[in-house]
């Protein structure tokens, strides 16, 4: 069972809405005043307003604007009063309105059928467990890799040279892994070369010798198995 082209592109239309409705009409101010007057705040209610009719304008449906806006009150409602991590407030927060747009779309066109075996083909395929592997294993378990090997040469750096923000080398060198395999396996290699040759410029700017060694061990021992994993991934998955 494929989709149709109606169908996708309702998709498309809900999660334009909820861009129009959570980014390009709700301003800053307003999610200060629903931080402060919490509940009672007139910019939840308006918010909630222009969510419902984004909704209605885009899906055609008053049903399923309804049950959007009721949602995105109620999941607005519980971001306003949880005191956590910002960062990880707004990841579930938007992860919560996707599932919401998603189970919408799914009911305006009766696509459980569908999801179940879309679903079944993804996990039966061995494709998409390659991909899996390939991606996690480049993430964390790669970076700590890295970190004991490396551990042997940073205790000779000097400490007044090694002031950077909190975790950026770690996330600098996932976003870095990340694109690395996704450029080698969609074929974009002259795309991942510009990438490593801007970190280059970058970060080869530290005339220290040992600081510069340290740094082109680190940035080799990251770049090399992401590169062999990516081509070893590619082979398998056009080969299967």
């Amino acid at each position: 069972m494929s989709l149709t082209n109606s169908e996708i592109s309702l998709l498309l239309k809900l999660f334009t809405a909820h861009m129009v409705s959570d980014y390009f009409l709700q301003f800053s101010s307003w999610s200060k005043d629903k931080e402060i007057n919490k509940i009672r705040s007139k910019k939840l209610y308006l918010h909630i307003l222009i969510t419902f009719l984004a909704a209605l304008l885009f899906s055609g449906s008053f049903w399923a604007a309804l049950f959007i806006g009721v949602t995105h009150y109620l999941i607005d409602l519980g971001k306003i009063y949880l005191k956590m991590n910002r960062f990880v407030l707004f990841i579930i927060d938007q992860a919560l309105h996707t599932l919401i747009l998603l189970i919408t779309w799914l009911l305006l066109i009766d696509g459980w059928h569908w999801l179940k075996e879309s679903t079944i083909w993804l996990v039966d395929t061995p494709q998409t467990w390659i991909l899996v592997f390939a991606y996690g294993v480049i993430t964390f378990p790669l970076s700590v890799v890295i970190n004991i090997f490396t551990d042997r040469w940073r205790s000779q750096l000097d400490p007044d040279r090694q002031e950077s923000l909190q975790k950026a080398g770690l996330w600098i060198g996932v976003f870095e892994r990340v694109l690395i395999l996704t450029f080698i396996l969609t074929n974009q290699f002259s795309a991942m070369g510009f990438l490593i040759a801007t970190k280059a410029i970058l970060r080869f700017k530290d005339t220290e010798t040992k600081q510069m060694e340290y740094v082109l061990i680190g940035t080799l021992m990251s770049i090399t198995p992401t590169i062999l994993l990516g081509i070893l991934a590619h082979y398998l998955i056009i080969s299967l």
